[in-house]
């Protein structure tokens, strides 16, 4: 078991990390500082730099945190997913990552990308961040719509359709005025992209594909 040094030691990286996503949503990685960090997080500059010496290692390991935690948070909602029928759990299982993308977490990742294109020192653990998350949402795929073997092309078409369309109206959705709903376009837009995906899913499990 952690010992009490272990388990603060812990709750200062934790308090360090939702405070640096919290500054990336809200201001953006060009104003985010590690003083405000510290600050925002009740954690003395000295504690702050004990453990993350630098703003990217800080940034990119925060990055890392909260997918984790979204991971095991979709994990546990996917259990609750209608059994049985595919089409029935596609279609909610992009109802419960819509969400995911309006969250602060996708906005600090947005930032960290475009700083990446321009700073070397951020572009590769990016990147890298990026991938892993990619490969842990397609292994969560597979098992919730029990994809047949053979057939992982047409799983990266179902992946990037879905995300590539949920980030595209997240990005959208911030010339908007945040009330609390989802205009109708967005909510049409969904059903779209339920549509779509659910096609590419009758493809695979039709009796002639192979």
């Amino acid at each position: 078991m952690p010992n009490l040094q272990e388990e603060r030691s812990a709750e200062t990286r934790r308090r360090l990390m939702e405070a640096t996503v919290a500054c990336l949503h809200e201001r953006g990685y060009a104003h985010t500082t590690t003083v405000e960090i510290a600050a925002r997080a009740g954690v003395s500059r000295g504690a702050q730099l004990h453990h993350f010496p630098t703003k990217n290692e800080l940034v990119i390991k925060a990055l890392e945190y909260v997918f984790d935690r979204r991971v095991e948070e979709l994990g546990a909602l996917a259990a609750e997913l209608p059994a049985g029928n595919p089409k029935d759990r596609l279609c909610a299982l992009i109802d419960l990552l819509w969400p995911v993308f309006k969250s602060p977490t996708f906005y600090a990742w947005l930032e960290l990308v475009v700083a990446s294109r321009t700073d070397p020192t951020l572009r590769e653990p990016v990147r890298s961040a990026g991938v892993q998350l990619t490969e842990r949402v397609r292994r969560g795929f597979e098992q919730i719509l029990n994809w047949p073997q053979g057939r992982g092309e047409d799983l990266n078409a179902l992946i990037d359709l879905i995300f590539g369309q949920l980030e595209a109206f997240a990005l959208e959705r911030e010339l908007f005025a945040d009330t609390g709903e989802d205009p109708r376009e967005f909510v049409d837009g969904l059903e779209s992209l339920k549509k779509l995906a659910c096609s590419i899913l009758a493809s695979v499990h039709s009796p002639g594909a192979n």
